[in-house]
């Protein structure tokens, strides 16, 4: 028999009675929740210092490689007193929660975190915001047979839970200082602790929930409700108010940033293939365009079959529709609405892609597609990339089906017969559906192309094992995606440090494809090496964008200070009866001069005045000489000798040259007969840099100023709100989009350079210009997601038309 007091015990219907004593009940989830949430750092430090020994076999870095072993190693030396440290805080806040302590005086004091506490602070708070919203449904029926138990044991007023995931989040957090992580052992830290809390946290809830209820205090708005447990990644247990993360990951709690399509609207029961609902959010700013779905948590897992519809089976078990059954349904009605077919038709000829007869068909078990897979891993990864480049007729997804047949029938399967399961169904689509919007959203040329196409059976792998990798931001796999694909968008390889970027990249996908088989730290390992070379990239990057910054700065400026300086000139010049060398100098060598003057001190500026003084004095000693006041001329071109000088110095005229000019001016003005007319400006020289796009916007160049444009002006004050890192999508004739951003915004005349994932030039732009633009369907103005995120809302568009459809329509309602 298990004592009472023994770690693990929970009370069995024969025993529920006595566990009805609040006081022994309480002590009994005292000890099940602190045994449980401490046995987290069971072996915890010998894991991260195994991880940080194979970074430093991976990586380059030897001097921050050392540093992340002496202080894993120093805090594995400690393991004993963090352990003991976190049980008694979590202790605490139970303490806390049967007994509050008096508040503490207020502190009116600041104090400034420094940037490692900072970090720490908000990899926890990253990880407690994820789990609150994973564990939303078991969470609410703890909370309120919590809440009966204070009821009982007579406590007054709201106490917060003290297994909420904030608690075990925050007692993680206090147990380091600002100097006990490295940069580089944070991360390594966290995920581990991201990868285990959830697993104990699935089982402590349903565990405590059990108790609570076998012990009488059950849910007030329904006690017979059975309890989900919420697996990781999986957004378990979600219930119809939750904002989950959406299908990309974008969706933040709380209703903040949401797909384009959006997510799926559901009914109590109904189907999930409609994805109606109205659409909320506007285009434009740094928000990006918005549109929500019901409260559908968004995340893809592949679980249970589904049995009558995965939206009538959540509704039979008394909970909300999880993530992976709105997905799993809406994966179906777009398969039986011959959805990723050429002729929209079923794909009745593929006996793959029928479903599972009576009779003498054999389904696949998942452990032999993975065989298979393991066969395809190493094979000719062809077909693949051409049906990435659209070169080949096929969806990647029956590419990939026709290949998993031949694979079948090396493992001496009849493939006529044999077929998949639903699990295997849905695998092999939304990966297919993941690697093809990839391609799509980024510029890829061929060698990029073929690294992704030889991840397409590794990724498949991943997705048939991990229901995580789709909707968890910080999955290896998704990292190695991300990192790739801003190493090789827009990259053809044209310098050498293009090349080099390129063959780390290669490497990479060399060492997944050769060494993966479940370990998905592998990932990790391949996405660390090339995160490397990007930060590289990304200096070079930040140093070209910031001399291309410059010389359209510079060349603006050049571009003000002539307009200025041709004001001046034609407004002396005109209507005013002038000799030849006059006009001349004024036109010419003055002209220089007024703006040699502006660039270098400024309108305004004391040589400035001092410029536009000397073209008004030629103008008066022309006015005198041709009234014959020889004395007044004479007196006036000696006191403008040095001015003249100085003019024609600037303009880089040597002395001969300048005595030559002055000598044809004392001569044209010691003449009062000298024949004088009106002298009109010559034409100005144009500005070389013009707002033209470049790449696959070559032929949206606009000319001829903001006064030829067609635009909406209400739209265009929006666009001159937007900032720097404001991200964009660039479309080109072929509906294919790119990612591109705000890099800088000119100080003078308000136009945007817009730059790609690497930081190369794309176009520069007026804010009408880039109305024009998004009017014209070529530009979409849209928060920069990493590619991965961006890949995931297509693929939701993709299985949820009618929503994204919507959402478009009211964006263009908004403006």
């Amino acid at each position: 028999m298990i004592a009472e007091d023994a770690p693990g015990y929970s009370p069995s219907p024969s025993r529920s009675g006595a566990m009805r004593d609040p006081v022994r009940l309480f002590d009994a989830l005292r000890r099940e929740s602190v045994t449980a949430l401490g046995g987290v750092l069971s072996g915890f430090w010998g894991t991260i210092e195994e991880q940080v020994r194979l970074e430093a076999l991976a990586g380059h870095d030897y001097s921050g490689a050392q540093d992340d072993r002496m202080a894993v190693m120093a805090l594995g030396h400690r393991a004993l007193d963090l352990a003991t440290r976190y049980r008694e805080s979590l202790e605490r806040g139970f303490d806390a929660w049967r007994k509050p302590a008096s508040p503490p005086l207020s502190d009116k004091s600041l104090s400034l975190m420094s940037e490692g506490e900072l970090e720490i602070h908000l990899a926890g708070q990253h990880t407690t915001e994820l789990l609150d919203h994973q564990f939303l449904h078991p969470l609410e029926q703890l909370e309120e047979r919590l809440q009966a138990l204070a009821s009982a044991l007579g406590v007054e007023g709201p106490r917060a839970n003290p297994v909420r995931p904030e608690a075990a989040v925050a007692a993680f957090v206090e147990l380091f200082g600002a100097e006990d992580l490295t940069r580089g052992l944070r991360p390594l830290v966290f995920n581990q602790f991201d990868k285990r809390l959830p697993e104990v946290l699935g089982d402590l809830y349903e565990k405590l929930n059990s108790m609570l209820e076998g012990a009488g205090f059950g849910s007030q708005a329904g006690g017979g409700t059975r309890a989900v447990r919420g697996r990781p990644g999986t957004g378990g247990g979600q219930g119809h108010g939750a904002a989950g993360a959406d299908l990309g990951g974008q969706a933040e709690v709380g209703g903040g940033w949401v797909p384009e399509g959006g997510v799926v609207e559901h009914g109590g029961g109904g189907g999930g293939g409609g994805g109606g609902g109205g659409v909320s959010g506007a285009a434009g700013g740094s928000g990006g365009p918005g549109g929500g779905f019901g409260a559908v948590p968004m995340g893809y897992g592949i679980g249970a079959p589904i049995a009558g519809g995965a939206m009538h089976a959540a509704a039979s078990e008394g909970r909300p529709p999880r993530y992976r059954d709105v997905v799993r349904e809406q994966l179906a009605h777009w398969r039986a609405s011959g959805g990723g077919t050429a002729t929209g038709t079923a794909r009745a000829g593929d006996p793959f892609e029928q479903d599972a007869s009576p009779g003498d068909a054999h389904v696949l078990r998942t452990e032999d597609l993975l065989n298979v897979a393991q066969i395809l891993q190493g094979d000719d990864s062809a077909p693949y990339t051409r049906a990435l480049a659209a070169s080949d007729a096929r969806e990647l997804s029956r590419v990939m089906r026709e290949a998993i047949r031949g694979g079948v029938r090396q493992l001496g399967l009849d493939a006529d017969v044999t077929h998949f399961s639903v699990d295997e169904e849905d695998a092999i689509d939304l990966v297919g559906m993941l690697f093809s919007s990839i391609s799509d959203a980024n510029d890829l040329e061929g060698r990029a192309r073929d690294f992704f196409g030889r991840l397409v059976v590794p990724y498949l792998k991943v997705a048939l094992t991990d229901d995580s990798m789709f909707n968890r931001r910080s999955h290896p796999a998704r990292r190695l995606l991300d990192v790739l694909a801003e190493a090789c968008d827009g990259n053809a390889g044209e310098t050498p440090q293009d090349r080099e970027t390129l063959d780390r990249a290669e490497r990479a996908v060399d060492r997944v494809v050769e060494e993966y088989d479940d370990d998905q730290a592998i990932f990790e390992l391949a996405a660390s090496e090339l995160r490397d070379q990007l930060e590289q990239q990304r200096r070079r990057s930040e140093l070209a964008e910031k001399r291309a910054a410059e010389a359209i700065h510079g060349r603006e400026r050049l571009q003000q200070a002539r307009a200025h300086a041709a004001d001046l000139v034609g407004s002396r010049l005109s209507e005013r009866r002038l000799t030849a060398p006059v006009a001349q100098f004024l036109d010419r060598h003055w002209r220089h001069h007024l703006t040699q003057a502006w660039l270098r001190d400024g309108p305004g500026s004391s040589r400035h005045h001092e410029a536009i003084a000397l073209g008004d004095a030629m103008v008066q000693v022309d006015v005198d000489a041709a009234h014959a006041r020889g004395r007044v001329v004479a007196e006036q071109l000696l006191a403008l000798q040095v001015p003249l000088g100085e003019c024609y110095s600037s303009c880089g005229m040597d002395a001969t040259a300048a005595r030559d000019g002055m000598a044809r001016i004392i001569s044209a003005l010691g003449l009062p007969d000298a024949p004088r007319r009106v002298h009109a400006p010559e034409a100005g020289l144009e500005d070389a840099d013009t707002g033209a796009a470049e790449g696959p916007l070559a032929g949206l160049q606009l000319a001829g100023g903001t006064d030829t444009l067609d635009f909406d002006p209400e739209v265009a004050a929006r666009m001159r709100r937007l900032r720097v890192g404001q991200g964009l999508r660039l479309i080109d004739e072929d509906g294919h989009e790119t990612a591109a951003r705000i890099a800088w915004v000119s100080p003078l005349t308000g136009r945007f350079l817009v730059v790609n994932r690497r930081g190369m030039r794309r176009m520069v732009v007026s804010p009408e210009e880039l109305t024009a633009l998004v009017a014209a369907g070529r530009v979409a103005v849209r928060s920069t997601d990493a590619p991965f995120d961006e890949a995931m809302r297509q693929v939701w568009q993709q299985l949820n038309p009618k929503a994204a459809s919507n959402a478009r329509d009211e964006r263009a309602v908004n403006g």
